[in-house]
């Protein structure tokens, strides 16, 4: 009944099925114990959508039915080269051009030796030496069998005829009581992943140029001994086969090594720091990516003995000296390439990191720990930090070579086809707030003389009152100038700047105040606090033709301005026999105030110099000498008669004219 069916669910999604759809894989079982997880392995490539065609020795039989190939991978498995009549089996030149890559799991040490020698006594060597496709060996054997020379003689053959090589792994072998070492195979999940990579690597690097330095330096002592690290360079080999496979253009600059150089790129070899060093500067130019792997020498011997040096010479003692830092010296060159530094440290490996990238203005730096298990040197395996310019840390967990080369690349790419910008590195100096604490403030009302003798309705408002809008015409008068319309602002109204009730309207008959002569200074504008009539008297700003800064909050503005303005106040404080300090001119093209007629001399009113310059200046040249009155005076002059109209005098020289 359709109420009893269940509901209908789609089938579960596979996220992996079509990594590899249709590829097909060619592969190879051979005579040893570990063929039994070549049948997992062949699991995983049917179930992620490749087509498996399985092909056996005559010894592999011995330890896995092909029948279990066959129903895993639903194909015939070939094993005769020349089968029975009425057998299907191929002809192995069809075998050869049907793969997209051909594989050998396990390959023994006597399959490795038939291929470096060339020999095709059975169906897999032969078809192994027909195919021009991608062809992967999975070596796995005893570690005796392994280290033997043979065995790494023939491996290093393979591999500079284009093999590429899943390395063994270290530990327990399958037999009981059979010592560890390294010729374990590989986990079929770490094989799955490197196969998957090959078949769809991506070709993100195509057309770029890519720079690897891998290895160690030697500095020679003598003839005999030499100065050096532990390095192997099989992280930077890993680098150069990684971006070989995404279609890279890779030099590779490496120095002492017993590890078989990577094919298919371009290699030049080195001994000593500074052999590195030329090499690299001869390259990077050429270069987007620079990956600098190698361990070079952070010091050489300041001479170098022509003869071996004997025991116990008393001028055997050493002198070292520092070479030079490759990547410091870079800096200057790299524009928009992406520089990656490593560091090895065994404390505080993630500050020491971030010091290197900060001194050596790196993109990334990779830094490890060579005491942490896993990660010493020699090794195929490695636990590293990726730490970004930007700030950002990846921590990798243990893994092969070959997949941290895979991470470090992906970072690199992602940097290169979208560059970040440069991250200060240092806080950056706000020069308008301090620039200037040590000068005095800015002119104010005591800083201008008025003469207002004789005339009682004339009264000057307070000197804070004059401060505010002495700032408030200056902020005005900035604005006017920004928009070169000098001299030509509207007039305040009358009885602006009135600032309490003791101001009073001006008599109608009075006089206009008359402009003080300026020869090079723009005519000023009134400030706010002086109308036109009123008695408020607020100051007026010294005029300057350098252009205003933007006011900063309540900094001081610029500099040029401020340091015009003291030496024109310095100008005007004229040493006299009996006062060392007197009242300065008005500024240049300020309006000052006329009262009616007076009877007497005007009376100056004496006002204190800035605190910051001293008090013995020397004089302008024909500058007039003014009149020196105590401050009781002008009061007593104003009531006899009104003050008469101030004299114009010479404007103010800068204080670099003015210093004796």
């Amino acid at each position: 009944m359709k109420g009893n069916r269940p509901p209908y669910s789609p089938p579960a999604a596979r996220p992996d099925r079509q990594d590899l759809a249709g590829r097909k894989i060619l592969l190879g079982i051979t005579g040893g114990i570990a063929a039994y997880k070549a049948v997992e392995l062949a699991r995983l490539f049917v179930k992620n959508g490749a087509r498996v065609q399985v092909v056996m020795t005559r010894e592999a039989e011995k330890f896995v039915a092909p029948l279990t190939f066959e129903a895993i991978t639903a194909r015939s498995v070939y094993i005769e080269m020349f089968p029975a009549h009425g057998t299907e089996s191929p002809w192995h030149t069809e075998i050869a051009t049907w793969c997209d890559l051909a594989m050998i799991v396990p390959a023994t040490a006597n399959c490795m030796a038939k291929l470096a020698a060339g020999l095709c006594d059975d169906l897999l060597t032969t078809l192994m030496l027909t195919i021009e496709r991608p062809r992967v060996i999975c070596p796995a054997m005893n570690p005796r069998m392994w280290a033997n020379p043979a065995t790494q003689d023939n491996l290093a053959t393979l591999k500079r005829r284009g093999y590429r090589v899943i390395m063994p792994e270290e530990g327990p072998m399958a037999r009981p009581g059979e010592e560890d070492g390294i010729g374990r195979l590989a986990e079929p999940e770490s094989i799955y992943r490197d196969i998957k990579h090959v078949l769809s690597a991506p070709q993100d690097l195509r057309g770029v140029r890519v720079l690897v330095t891998a290895g160690r330096t030697e500095e020679s002592w003598d003839p005999v001994r030499v100065l050096t690290n532990r390095a192997s360079g099989r992280m930077g080999f890993a680098l150069a086969e990684e971006a070989r496979e995404r279609g890279a253009d890779v030099m590779l600059i490496h120095g002492p090594t017993d590890v078989i150089p990577p094919t298919g790129v371009r290699i030049r070899t080195i001994t000593t720091a500074a052999e590195m060093t030329l090499a690299v500067r001869q390259e990077f130019p050429h270069s987007n990516i620079l990956l600098m792997s190698a361990a070079v020498a952070d010091y050489t011997f300041e001479s170098t003995a022509q003869h071996k040096i004997k025991k116990g010479l008393p001028a055997s003692e050493l002198k070292l000296i520092a070479t030079e830092d490759i990547l410091k010296s870079l800096a200057g060159m790299k524009g928009n390439r992406v520089i990656v530094g490593f560091a090895l440290e065994t404390e505080n490996v993630l500050e020491n990191a971030l010091r290197k990238l900060r001194e050596k203005h790196l993109d990334i730096v990779v830094a490890n720990n060579p005491l942490e298990q896993g990660s010493g040197f020699a090794g195929e395996t490695n636990q590293v930090l990726i730490i970004h310019r930007s700030g950002r840390v990846s921590e990798l967990p243990l893994q092969s070579k070959r997949e941290v080369s895979r991470e470090i690349l992906n970072a690199v790419i992602s940097l290169y086809r979208h560059p970040e910008p440069e991250p200060e590195l240092e806080p950056e100096i706000d020069t308008d707030l301090t620039a200037f604490d040590d000068e005095p403030d800015l002119i104010d009302s005591e800083d201008v003389e008025f003469d207002t003798a004789d005339d009682p309705s004339v009264t000057l408002a307070p000197p804070q009152q004059q401060r505010e809008d002495l700032d408030r015409h200056e902020t005005r008068s900035s604005r006017r100038r920004k928009k070169k319309r000098r001299g030509d602002g509207p007039r305040p109204t009358p009885g602006q700047g009135q600032t309490g009730p003791t101001a009073q309207q001006a008599p109608p008959s009075a006089p206009k105040p008359a402009p003080v002569e300026a020869t090079s200074a723009p005519k000023a504008e009134p400030a706010a606090g002086v109308a036109n009539g009123s008695k408020t008297m607020a100051p007026k700003p010294l005029a300057d033709s350098a252009p205003p800064t933007e006011k900063k909050g309540k900094t001081r503005r610029g500099g040029r301005r401020q340091r015009e303005r003291q030496a024109r106040i310095a100008a005007r404080q004229i040493s006299v026999p009996g006062q060392s300090e007197l009242p300065m001119d008005p500024a240049p093209g300020a309006r000052l105030p006329q009262s009616p007629p007076p009877v007497a001399a005007p009376a100056p009113v004496a006002q204190p110099a800035l605190a910051s310059e001293p008090a013995e200046q020397a004089k302008p040249k024909r500058a007039r000498k003014p009149k020196v009155e105590t401050a009781e005076k002008p009061a007593a002059k104003a009531k006899k008669a009104p003050a008469k109209k101030v004299a114009a005098k010479r404007p103010a020289k800068k204080k670099s004219e003015v210093e004796a």
